[in-house]
């Protein structure tokens, strides 16, 4: 499951026509693109230049289009809006929700995406068979409801149970999206510790492990 969050872009115009290089900084949002846990606040800024000749007060903000209501926002400094934004839910955009802040006729000065979700819950259901003892497959389900609603990392490992480094599975199977294939180097009569573990930007969580010896075909116990 890739680990790579869409990439959000916002175009940044002045309320002249034409569209300005994003490297002369007209406008700029902070933070940019966070990752924010379900139920929590958000204060974002949108700081403009004092060259564009724009009083923070004409400003207005939009989350995915809708605009926001001024009793929402703050007046920082003569170049600086705030906006905050209290128990954020989860995005229902692919990209992430994209708060947007304009000039005082609706053109874009400068934009930043927020994920919001979940970090994740301790793997569960692993289980792992041999077809004839030259690779090991293993599957597992994500706690909970399964669902950060951001992307979220599964990584299988394992290692010789008395000895040996840690490995991680390389071969992950598309036909399963929680389930991954050891091919290469597998021991026999030693057993081995396998575990699973979740990441997202918001935490990591990790199963409980199991020991299995290849011999022992489709047995497996937790330690």
């Amino acid at each position: 499951m890739k680990a790579v969050l869409d990439f959000c872009l916002i175009f940044l115009m002045l309320h002249t026509p034409g569209v300005l290089s994003l490297s002369t900084h007209v406008a700029i949002i902070y933070p940019q693109d966070p990752v924010l846990r379900m139920g929590s606040n958000l204060t974002a800024s949108c700081w403009v230049h004092p060259d564009l000749g724009v009083h923070a007060s004409s400003l207005f903000w939009t989350l995915n289009g809708q605009q926001l209501p001024s009793s929402l926002y703050r007046v920082l400094s003569p170049t600086n809006l705030s906006v905050t934004l209290a128990g954020l839910n989860a995005s229902r955009q692919t990209s992430g929700d994209n708060l947007v802040c304009h000039n005082h006729k609706g053109h874009i000065l400068a934009g930043s995406c927020l994920y919001v979700g979940m970090p994740p819950e301790k793997p569960v259901n692993l289980t792992c068979w041999s077809r004839n003892t030259k690779d090991l497959t293993c599957s597992w389900a994500p706690g909970g409801k399964g669902e950060t609603n951001i992307s979220t990392q599964y990584t299988l490992k394992y290692k010789l149970r008395w000895y040996g480094k840690e490995k991680e599975c390389e071969d992950y199977t598309h036909t399963q999206p929680y389930s991954c294939s050891i091919t290469r180097d597998l021991h026999l009569f030693t057993p081995y510790e396998i575990w699973v573990e979740a990441s997202n930007q918001l935490g990591r969580a990790t199963s409980d492990v199991i020991t299995l010896d290849i011999l022992d075909v489709g047995e497996c116990e937790e330690r």
